[in-house]
């Protein structure tokens, strides 16, 4: 066994969830098995295993040696035998923090960073990967603007992140709005859902769908990331090549402005922010990228070219499957809707103090992972001295009482 493995640990970032098994018989134990994964794609083949190994899994901390593990579990007839097996399973999925996944790892990095273009990374999966079975999905959706917007006045144009399946109707009624934008550059601004220690990540990168092809504007990103700082502008780049708060989008811009020219950025966890107490302003990072971004949009426009956002992101995260403790109902669902209301409210007074202050008054309760991307925009609009209106074309709740899951989220129009 190699040396770095007699401290199991494993490694960041991987997903580890209990999943049912369709062909499960018996008690409620032994219908499910715990799923490990890669979100990056860095190893490609999930791995199930029984749930028994849970408590086990939790002693892979890389504080542990194998013989102490062995001892802390060896009254529950652990052998080392069954123990060495299980090191060398996980160390073969490049799930354990060792030589194996680190040199993968950097593989991977240096191979995505030296495409010009980011794949398509959920086709296939998320959705169609044929063009025109894909074309026909997104046609099927999109449907008559429930209200009128003058040419050019669109702003910022706010959609779901979630599955097509749940949230289809709600990027339908949305995305048509973006017709009457005579923008040169949409930012395409979402959640970066893996950690990083950095907010703010860019690309310059051209992005890839089975409808085509969306081209950067790099001369904007350059410009972007000079201001900002370039080495901690692209720094996670990497984040973007499996993150789909952005790719869900490539279709439904395709359809209604095909060829269009993109600024893709993820905006990561602001929980420093809301743990600290500390406002936002007091964050370099946060404060350089706003300015930065007022600013490249500043020169844009006295040029006379016009930029306008759109913004991929849900709201809120509950039920025991994110980690609350009681059960979903239809009476809490009642409260996350009102809630949300009151978020949307912040959004439509165009008030990131009222934002900021509505999700931290409960530590983010409700994991609103749009809420990162929302406030930046809104501040980015106040930099620019923009006083924009918003519509609210629909709101929407994902609710699935048996897995005990629910995320809300909601198409917006701000001019």
């Amino acid at each position: 066994m190699d040396v770095s493995l007699k401290r199991p640990k494993l490694r960041w970032p991987l997903e580890v969830r209990m999943v049912p098994l369709e062909s499960g018989e018996g008690d409620q134990s032994e219908s499910q098995a715990i799923l490990m994964q890669c979100p990056l794609g860095i190893s490609s083949q999930p791995l199930l295993l029984v749930p028994a190994v849970g408590p086990l899994l939790s002693a892979f901390d890389g504080e542990h040696s194998v013989e102490e593990i062995l001892a802390q579990f060896a009254s529950q007839g652990l052998q080392r035998s069954t123990l060495d097996e299980l090191i060398t399973l996980l160390d073969a999925h490049l799930f354990l923090a060792g030589p194996r996944f680190f040199a993968a790892e950097r593989e991977s990095v240096e191979r995505f960073r030296s495409l010009s273009i980011r794949p398509a990374a959920l086709a296939g999966s998320a959705y169609p990967s044929a063009g025109a079975e894909l074309r026909s999905l997104v046609d099927g959706l999109l449907v008559t603007p429930s209200s009128e917007l003058k040419r050019g006045e669109l702003k910022c144009l706010v959609a779901p992140h979630i599955d097509y399946r749940r949230g289809g109707r709600c990027y339908g009624q949305i995305y048509p709005y973006l017709a009457n934008s005579d923008a040169d550059t949409f930012i395409l601004i979402g959640t970066s859902h893996q950690y990083s220690r950095q907010m703010f990540h860019l690309s310059s990168k051209d992005f890839e769908s089975p409808l085509g092809r969306l081209p950067c504007n790099a001369e904007f990103v350059s410009a972007l990331a000079t201001r900002f700082g370039t080495e901690r502008a692209f720094r996670d780049e990497y984040l973007h090549r499996r993150e789909h708060s952005l790719e869900l989008q490539l279709p439904f811009i395709s359809r209604v402005r095909p060829g269009a020219r993109i600024v893709p950025i993820l905006v990561g966890s602001f929980h420093e922010a809301l743990e600290s107490g500390k406002k936002l302003d007091r964050f370099d990072e946060y404060t350089a990228f706003v300015g930065a971004c007022a600013e490249a949009i500043q020169q844009e426009r006295r040029e006379g070219r016009r930029v306008c956002f759109i913004a991929g992101v849900d709201m809120a995260h509950v039920g025991r499957n994110f980690g609350d403790e009681s059960a979903l109902t239809p009476d809490f669902m009642e409260f996350v809707a009102e809630r949300d209301k009151r978020y949307l409210q912040a959004i439509q007074a165009h008030d990131t103090a009222a934002l900021f202050a509505h999700v931290a008054e409960d530590q983010d309760a409700r994991r609103i992972c749009g809420f990162p991307t929302m406030h930046t925009v809104l501040d980015i609009f106040e930099k620019l001295d923009d006083r924009v209106l918003c519509e609210v074309t629909r709101y929407d709740q994902a609710v699935d009482y048996q897995s005990d899951c629910a995320v809300t989220f909601a198409g917006l129009a701000l001019v």
